[in-house]
């Protein structure tokens, strides 16, 4: 037994991993336990066998198991009873010794309840109970007919099998929380029963029947489960159960819904007879097992089904969607029924599930999952997340969007519930069902012509495009070059092309304006989307990303003119814009271009990419219309283009056509021209950033990170001056011009008008007016300002009361006087000129803003040369103009600060690698530049840590190129200005990040930077303590910095020494207030001074500290209370007095501690010789 106690207490883990390991092994052991146990040759009596004769057969430890199992059940300790319950069940499952009337008495003794308990106590008995009981049944002690060794009956009978009913339905009645557990275990009995040969079976089946569904007709969800799962053997008794509430028709049968829903509901019902069965009032956050039951009746086997119950779409409908979600239902009631939904999701088969989003559960979806702070949010997403089912059968779910008006019911669910459903469950699929949902989508775009509803026809084609944007745009769904290419032609073809036979396309129908604009527009963000999604290629065994590119290494933008080639040669459509000579000559001398580009490979093969991405985009630019919006001629941009492209890449070209036309037109067109194409290319990718068309502002950066290799100084100063402070709005003189002459023209309008105009013609014009010209008008008046509007009604309407006030007659007609007239022009015209600043103001703030956006576009052109070429000679010539960009940027232009501040720390500042070939004498002059403004701008104009990074970066440059003495001259004078000018705005990093980050500035402004950690004529002691602190950072470096060269470390810490001597004495006599901390941290940096000059050459060191000086100084220290009193400055002058061997005399001229130590053990000695000697003289 001793080795099994330890196991009862693992039963109670709360790891259901401890819980098994130690329930494995205590059947095991209590297994051959019982196997080695002999069991006496004895007949017992009944009276025995109820007292002793179960420990008469078991083994002692089993014995005591079993008593000791029952008793745990009633433990509330963690997870007692479900360990222990686990472990008697298996125990009870291979023990042949024991029958169902022993374990039953146990169980029901061991959990009696009585008045004086409390009600813990009395839940944990009754739980005991429950589980006991359980136990006894999965255990299949309850129909086991063999009999127990040595035992003259079965192990089961009938009469225990009814006394196990009864005892759990009568645990079910007493307490109502606990009806549902106790009938479960009622059902897993009848299950055991019917699956056994026990010779009652018969018999005690039919007891069952009239026991629970004869005498008790009171119906529940736990009796509806137990019939439907038994319902082939309840058939062959008296229906009678069903004639009370059901008039004896089956549970599921049409006209016994209503009744159903109520049950399963749990709500008072009352049945024809006037009788009611109240509700149990109790709620469980978990859906009842009856609805397990119900579905798999309907789905396991549908040969069983019974004809004349109802379709499985009306029990949903009227039992969940009409009662659980109804609008009156409770929180608690509509979360059961999410339970019900997710098991009916889970069982149900595919055709079945578009019915179960019915109007109810799918209006109270979407209203849970719109917000987080609904009390069932987290019930309907969990409900969303597994959904499996295709998107277009939730897409078109009868009453998604709680309407009758549509039979398909809304398509925009991922809008109404905020979430991404849709298109997570598109992310699921494999690439043959989303190509069956872009061919669905598809059906609905076509629609049908003889349709009614133009206006919803028009809605869904334009959802469509939405739907083909959603699933481009999106990064969950798998791309796959099948359906995006199926995409991109049919947005070509219903965008740019229609059929010859009457502007239908082949499937007959006809296309509106709006619908093939749509497309257009679609397609433009398409192809700006896949061009900023990269895809992962295999060369040559390795990864990389690509950007706009398919799986074949394609680009999209090149695929997609390719398209507009191929359908441009089907002989059924025909182009909606008409096309140009000019526009068909500049698309061939294009091809032309790209074929040749297909010939660079090898480094330069980002070029001739960039190229072809930037000629593709253009190539699409001429198949749109030219609007009145547009900015230039697209066929002429392309020439263009084609031209620089070709002078560009000319180099380059293994193979030319000799005399092509291409060539000639490039070459007769770049004659003329000075500027280098790849000025004009990049000038060209800058203008696209301020157009509004997204595929060639999204393909602008692309394009030029593939072009950053050909990048020249004036490509820099072309980008840098776009970065510059610039007026957005018009002159004064150029706006007041503009009104006065829209002032003019109106003035002659309206002088036209007078003297054309009669009062007939006036009086019958108002007659003759149409109402057509009346709605315009209103119309017109409706887009007036409201508050505008407000403003005008006030002023007259003070007028007007002022008017009628004065006058004397009862007229309606206000009439006013010459003076009121004045005053009403005066106020309108206030009126008018406030309206008008404030459109002046709005236009300002769009104009500024739109000027903002564009400078952080440009600034991306800057991150991406940086990152893609770091060794490029432009990036130190970047700094300055950022730095001036953060400097001159406003409070409203926070994001382009930011931006501008992050390249230089997070990008330039951060670089290992310097640029080749960099211009020294621009960058010196930047330095010096960067230092100014460091000494004068203040830290809300540009933050500290930017300009450290610069003045870093260019250091580190300088020092590479051999111009160190230009940085320390520089910094010497920063220097300067910190400590002598009182206003200076130099931040101590600026310094400290320098020593430590370019120790070689530091090493070579060593003399000024000592002499200012003592500098009599700093602005204060806080500049001389910081001078200090970058010392104590330089002195670890300064070995690594000079390497083998350390013919000036000597001088150096001479120098050190005498800054140190002197500091301390002046804080000795008063001439300077040192605490204790800031004198510690100066002989900290004499202690580490020492050390080196003890490295470099240890003779010297008493020489170059002035040991003399050095006895003087420790004995001033000493005598000086206020900093020799915490004892650890002090401490620190002792290390140094050893270090330079200063150790027999102190201030006092006493002998210092090391000596005093000698001294004492010497006289120890001659005092332990003393009595040595004398005895000596003794014995003599």
């Amino acid at each position: 037994m001793a080795a099994t106690l330890p196991l009862y207490w693992n039963l109670s883990d709360p790891t259901k991993e401890q819980r098994i390991d130690a329930s494995t092994k205590l059947v095991d052991a209590l297994q051959q336990f019982q196997q080695t146990h002999t069991i006496p040759d004895i007949s017992l009596t009944e009276a025995e066998a109820s007292n002793d004769a179960l420990d008469a057969q078991n083994a002692q430890d089993v014995a005591y198991a079993l008593r000791r199992l029952i008793r745990g059940l009633a433990s509330p300790r963690e997870s007692s009873r479900l360990g222990f319950a686990v472990v008697l069940t298996e125990l009870l499952h291979r023990l042949d010794t024991v029958s169902a009337n022993q374990i039953v008495e146990l169980i029901l003794s061991s959990s009696q309840t009585t008045g004086s308990m409390n009600g813990q106590e009395e839940r944990d008995m009754l739980f005991a109970r429950l589980f006991g009981l359980t136990a006894v049944i999965e255990s299949g002690l309850i129909a086991r007919e063999t009999a127990p060794v040595h035992a003259s009956g079965p192990a089961a009978t009938i009469q225990d099998y009814q006394r196990i009913i009864n005892e759990l339905v009568h645990l079910g009645s007493k307490k109502t929380w606990l009806r549902e557990s106790s009938w479960w275990s009622i059902l897993q009995a009848v299950s055991v029963l019917s699956a056994s040969t026990v010779s009652f079976k018969s018999q005690a089946l039919d007891w069952t029947f009239t026991e629970l569904f004869v005498q008790n007709t009171e119906w529940t969800p736990e009796k509806i489960g137990l019939w439907l799962q038994y319902q082939p053997i309840w058939e062959k008794h008296d229906t009678s159960p069903l004639k009370v509430l059901f008039k004896g028709k089956h549970v599921l049968a049409p006209s016994s819904l209503q009744h159903l829903a109520l049950i399963l509901k749990d709500t008072e019902i009352e049945d024809e007879e006037g009788n009611k069965q109240a509700s149990t009032g109790v709620w469980k956050p978990h859906a009842h097992f009856v609805w397990s039951i119900l579905l798999d009746y309907y789905f396991s086997d549908e040969s069983k089904i019974h004809p004349g119950i109802s379709p499985f779409q009306d029990l949903f409908r009227v039992v969940v969607d009409e009662h659980m979600f109804s609008a009156t239902s409770s929180s608690e009631r509509k979360y059961t029924a999410f339970q019900v939904v997710d098991v009916a999701l889970r069982k149900a088969p595919t055709s079945v599930t578009p019915h179960l989003f019915t109007k109810n559960f799918v209006r109270t979806w979407i209203n849970q999952l719109a917000k987080k702070d609904r009390n069932l949010h987290k019930a309907a997403l969990k409900l969303a997340s597994i959904l499996t089912l295709p998107a277009y059968q939730i897409l078109y779910i009868p009453g998604v969007d709680g309407s009758t008006s549509r039979p398909d019911g809304s398509r925009d669910f991922d809008r109404l519930t905020n979430t991404k459903t849709v298109e997570t469950i598109l992310g699921h699929m494999q690439e043959s069902q989303i190509l069956e949902y872009v061919d669905f989508l598809k059906a609905i775009f076509q629609g049908s012509s003889e349709r009614d509803d133009k206006a919803l026809l028009e809605s869904d084609r334009q959802w469509v495009v939405d739907q083909y944007g959603m699933l481009i745009r999106s990064t969950i769904v798998p791309k796959s070059d099948a359906w995006v290419t199926s995409i991109l032609e049919f947005l070509i073809k219903n965008g740019f092309f229609y059929s010859r036979k009457a502007h239908k396309n082949k499937d007959g129908v006809e296309l509106s304006d709006s619908a093939r604009n749509a497309c257009r527009l679609q397609l433009g963000q398409a192809l700006a989307d896949l061009s900023s999604q990269s895809v992962a290629q295999y060369r040559e065994a390795k990864s990389s990303k690509f950007n706009g590119r398919s799986a074949s290494g394609e680009l999209w933008n090149l695929i997609a003119v390719k398209t507009f080639k191929n359908l441009g040669k089907d002989k059924d459509l025909r182009p909606v814009f008409d096309i140009e000579e000019n526009a068909v000559r500049a698309r061939t001398e294009c091809w032309s271009l790209l074929k040749s580009l297909e010939q660079i490979k090898g480094p330069k093969a980002s070029l001739a990419h960039g190229a072809t991405l930037l000629l593709s985009c253009l190539l699409l630019q001429t198949y749109a219309p030219v609007s009145d919006d547009s900015e230039g001629d697209p066929v002429e941009a392309l020439e263009d283009s084609v031209a620089n492209v070709t002078n560009l890449t000319r180099p380059f070209l293994e193979s030319k056509k000799k005399g092509s036309k291409t060539n000639g037109a490039t070459n007769s067109k770049m004659e003329g021209d000075s500027e280098k194409p790849i000025d004009l290319i990049v000038d060209e990718l800058i203008g696209y950033l301020e157009k509004p068309g997204s595929l060639m502002r999204t393909a602008a950066p692309l394009v030029f990170a593939d072009l950053c290799s050909e990048v020249e100084d004036s490509t820099l100063d072309l980008i840098l001056m776009q970065l510059e402070q610039r007026n957005v709005l018009p002159d004064q003189d150029e706006a007041a011009e503009m009104d006065t002459e829209d002032g003019t023209e109106q003035d002659e309008e309206d002088n036209e008008q007078v003297a054309d105009g009669s009062e007939d013609s006036a009086s019958d014009d108002e007659s003759n007016s149409s109402p057509e010209e009346s709605d315009t008008e209103d119309a017109d008046m409706e887009d007036v300002d409201p508050e505008l509007r407000q403003k005008i009604a006030q002023a007259l309407g003070e007028l007007a009361d002022d008017a009628e006030s004065d006058s004397s007659d009862g007229s309606s007609v206000t009439a006013l006087d010459d003076d009121q007239m004045m005053q009403l022009d005066e106020k309108l015209a206030d009126v008018f000129r406030s309206q008008s600043l404030g459109n002046k103001a709005k236009i300002a703030a769009g104009l500024q803003r739109e000027a903002t956006h564009f400078k952080i576009r440009v600034l991306d052109f800057l991150e991406i040369l940086i990152r893609k070429y770091p060794e490029s000679p432009q990036i130190p010539r970047m700094i300055l103009p950022l730095i001036r960009v953060v400097m001159g940027a406003s409070t409203d232009e926070q994001q382009l600060i930011e931006k501008a501040n992050a390249i230089i720390r997070r990008r330039i500042g951060v670089l290992q690698t310097l640029p080749k070939d960099a211009e020294i004498e621009k960058i010196e002059e930047d330095l010096e530049e960067v230092h100014k403004i460091a000494r004068k701008a203040s830290h809300q104009q540009i933050s500290p840590a930017t300009l450290t990074f610069a003045n870093v970066y260019m250091c580190k440059i300088l020092v590479h190129a051999g111009r160190i003495e230009v940085a320390a001259r520089i910094h010497a004078e920063s220097l300067d200005d910190f400590m002598h000018r009182k206003s200076s705005q130099i931040y101590h990093t600026f310094f400290a990040d320098t020593i430590k980050r370019v120790p070689a500035v530091a090493w070579a402004i060593r003399r000024p930077l000592i002499q200012a950690s003592a500098d009599e004529q700093s602005v204060n002691l806080y500049r001389q303590m910081q001078a200090v602190h970058w010392l104590d950072a330089f002195l670890p470096l300064v070995l690594q910095t000079v390497g083998g060269d350390v013919e000036d470390v000597l001088p150096t810490m001479q120098l050190i020494r005498e800054v140190t001597y002197k500091s301390l004495f002046a804080a000795i006599s008063g001439q300077r207030l040192l605490s204790v901390a800031q004198a510690k941290n100066v002989v900290k940096n004499a202690l580490q001074a020492i050390r080196i000059t003890s490295q470099v050459d240890a003779s010297s060191t008493p020489r170059i500290w002035d040991t003399v000086q050095f006895e003087r100084l420790f004995a001033a220290l000493s005598g000086f209370p206020k900093l020799s009193k915490g004892g650890g400055l002090m401490a620190l002058m002792q290390q140094m007095a050893r270090k330079l061997g200063v150790e027999k005399v102190d201030h006092r001229g006493n002998a210092t501690i090391k000596e005093r130590k000698r001294k004492k053990r010497e006289e120890r000695e001659q005092a332990q010789q003393g009595p040595r000697k004398k005895k000596k003289k003794e014995q003599k």
